[in-house]
């Protein structure tokens, strides 16, 4: 009868410390982090590092998809670097955010023919550049930085078969 006793005080000793170990690792950061956010927007909580135990690994991506998002229209198309940005990026996220304007990867199989096929459209075409990519499809006055070190968004020239 001891026994028992014994092994179930071991039992329930160690559901209490799972109990505490998921408290303190999982439940505290997300409170946390719902509570010092309470009343965002869901874009704004998108572009934040988000809570200690599930970070936002895009949160750069989701800022500059923000920021492109508010200087092109919504039935314009956009050509994109290729997808090693310094920071790390996710095509997916850019395609959710900037949906539903046309999105083209650098880099991507076809895209110089896709490219051509673009000239003469009666679409607003825009370059996101980076230090490596871009630059020279833009059009100079129209170049704009972005808060992302290295980044921009320009109109393009046309026609691309010159370049």
């Amino acid at each position: 009868m001891n026994n028992r006793t014994w092994v179930e005080n071991m039992i329930w000793s160690v559901i209490a410390l799972n109990f505490v170990v998921l408290m303190y690792v999982f439940l505290i950061p997300r409170l946390q982090f719902m509570v010092s956010n309470w009343g965002m927007e869901p874009e704004a909580l998108m572009e934040l590092s988000g809570a200690s135990d599930t970070p936002n690994q895009y949160s750069k991506t989701y800022k500059v998809a923000s920021q492109i998002r508010k200087m092109v229209k919504e039935d314009s198309i956009v050509l994109m670097p290729p997808d090693n940005w310094d920071y790390g990026s996710n095509r997916s996220v850019l395609i959710q955010r900037l949906y539903p304007r046309e999105l083209y990867f650098y880099g991507d199989k076809g895209f110089d023919e896709s490219l051509l096929s673009l000239e003469n459209l009666d679409k607003e075409i825009y370059v996101m550049f980076n230090k490596g990519w871009g630059k020279r499809f833009c059009i100079e006055e129209s170049v704009e930085l972005l808060e992302n070190p290295g980044f921009g968004i320009c109109r393009a020239t046309q026609p691309f078969s010159s370049l």
